[in-house]
């Protein structure tokens, strides 16, 4: 394998790199979750299975859609019957975050950006991909104001395009859109706006000309906007986020991380079968309107928005779109069978790594 990254060229990654080596000095039990319940006696007379209590972090939990089968999952007690008891879901505002939430010692699991992983792999950090998790752009949508004449990505040639931060999803994004039409760099005036809500401010000053949104953010305020496309429209494929862990979780205790993508699993699945009722289990956790819940979760889900499967077109385009914004040099850096540990998928879930080089 080549050498991964040299400092010099990750020197600003370096804080994130020792946080995230401290999961080497954390005691590995508190890690794989707090017994609350050992051997009491069932109504059978038998003995009861123990729980696993644990806290665990997902990206922009829980207002992101990001959040939809753990909240399912819970509601419909599916990591009970695994004998997990997530006590709390930690929020985090980006990928960066969530991986040192995961590699502090005390929160198993998270949900992070695929690209965040990557980056934080490349530096140095002992993190491990277990699954996939949302496995679409369908969430993501672009907007003007509705007196503007914009209808396409083309016509923003000569225009201001804005997206969040340097390196983001939504920089990778829209340069694979542009890329994908044949549309030069430097063509659009790509704007860099702090944020989304930082993004929409600067749309409606005229300081720039698209803006972006994401669900179900989407569909309570879309009636402000005109509505230009969904990512997904230009980018079907696009391995969004993905689940980690540590290797002191999967060495110590694989049998929590086995129950805890089997419940994962049951939760995706009961979500396509009862979209609008994992909606309404989604509101109530978000605190937003039910009806908007329900559109964005059914817009999503006819993308089969969450997966545990990682699939080689969804993981190149995220290779092709880092290359695209300068966060990877080259993918053949990347030890794919020391980054990902997929022992705990069905054969038919797992990445095919020989199909990333192809």
């Amino acid at each position: 394998m080549k050498e991964r990254v040299t400092a010099k060229k990750w020197r600003w990654l370096w804080p994130t790199v020792l946080a995230l080596m401290m999961v080497l000095l954390t005691a590995c039990g508190n890690s794989a979750g707090t017994p609350a319940e050992s051997g009491s006696a069932d109504s059978n007379g038998g003995t009861s299975q123990q729980v696993d209590e644990i806290e665990i972090t997902v990206t922009h939990y829980p207002t992101g859609l990001y959040a939809v089968p753990y909240i399912v999952g819970i509601e419909e007690g599916f990591f009970e019957e695994e004998g997990i008891r997530i006590k709390n879901i930690m929020g985090s505002s980006g990928g960066g975050t969530t991986v040192r939430n995961v590699l502090s010692g005390k929160l198993p699991f998270g949900e992070v950006s695929t690209a965040a992983a990557i980056q934080s792999y490349l530096a140095g950090a002992p993190i491990k991909i277990v699954a996939g998790g949302v496995q679409s752009l369908s969430d993501l949508v672009y907007l003007t104001r509705k007196d503007a004449d914009f209808e396409k990505p083309q016509d923003f040639i000569g225009h201001k395009w804005g997206y969040t931060t340097p390196g983001s999803v939504t920089e990778t994004v829209s340069r694979l859109i542009f890329s994908s039409l044949g549309i030069g760099k430097d063509e659009v005036e790509m704007v860099a706006t702090g944020g989304i809500n930082e993004g929409l401010t600067l749309l409606e000053q005229g300081e720039v000309d698209s803006a972006l949104m994401l669900e179900p953010a989407y569909s309570v305020e879309k009636d402000k906007w005109k509505t230009l496309f969904r990512a997904s429209q230009y980018v079907p494929h696009f391995q969004q986020s993905v689940i980690v862990t540590s290797p002191q979780i999967i060495e110590n205790n694989p049998d929590l991380v086995e129950r805890f993508l089997r419940a994962y699993r049951k939760s995706v699945e009961w979500t396509y079968a009862h979209p609008e009722e994992a909606a309404k289990y989604f509101a109530k956790t978000a605190e937003i309107d039910e009806a908007a819940s329900i559109s964005a979760v059914a817009e999503v889900a006819a993308f089969e928005h969450w997966s545990p499967v990682i699939l080689p077109e969804s993981m190149k385009q995220v290779l092709v779109g880092m290359q695209a914004v300068g966060t990877l040099k080259n993918p053949d850096d990347i030890d794919w069978n020391d980054l990902l540990d997929q022992r705990f998928l069905a054969e038919d879930e797992r990445l095919d790594i020989e199909a990333l080089k192809q």
